[in-house]
């Protein structure tokens, strides 16, 4: 009982610290966008950006298959539609996934990314030798989540 106190407890700090910092965490969800990377920082017209998310595992078991919508500029991104991540974030944990590059406007102007993780499994991994197994368990509860980011290029608005 102390256990699972704690554990809502922990998702309340979370949910709060994330809400602060640009994110947003549903109430009770187990899982948070911790941050929105752009890379590099203050970017050029038309330069190839690095786009990743960081996730933070906040539940008591693994978690995976992630499907997320990607907006640039308030423009939907189309191939997050079709698109799913198999990697793997253990319990409490961090991690950063690498999603699609894109290029800035050909225009210098601030715009923002808004990344949502819109479905995630819990999953089972299963480790033998240099094999590894995950098997979902049934899908994270508490989604979609959300984070974004402004990007502000030189002589931009």
């Amino acid at each position: 009982m102390i256990r699972e106190w704690r554990r809502l407890f922990a998702s309340c700090l979370v949910g709060l610290v994330v809400t602060t910092g640009g994110a947003s965490a549903a109430a009770g969800a187990d899982v948070a966008v911790d941050a929105v990377v752009v890379e590099p920082a203050g970017p050029g017209p038309s330069t190839l950006c690095r786009l990743k998310v960081r996730l933070k595992n906040g539940g008591v078991g693994a978690i995976s298959n992630f499907r997320f919508g990607v907006k640039i500029d308030g423009q939907d991104v189309a191939v997050y539609k079709n698109q799913s991540y198999a990697a793997n974030i253990d319990a409490g944990k961090t991690d950063e996934l690498a999603l699609y590059n894109f290029y800035t406007p050909a225009a210098p102007k601030a715009f923002d990314v808004q990344v949502t993780l819109l479905e995630a499994q819990w999953v089972q991994v299963k480790k033998e030798g240099t094999a590894t197994t995950t098997t979902p368990t049934g899908p994270v509860a508490g989604l979609p989540v959300s984070a974004s980011t402004s990007v502000k290029m030189p002589g931009g608005k």
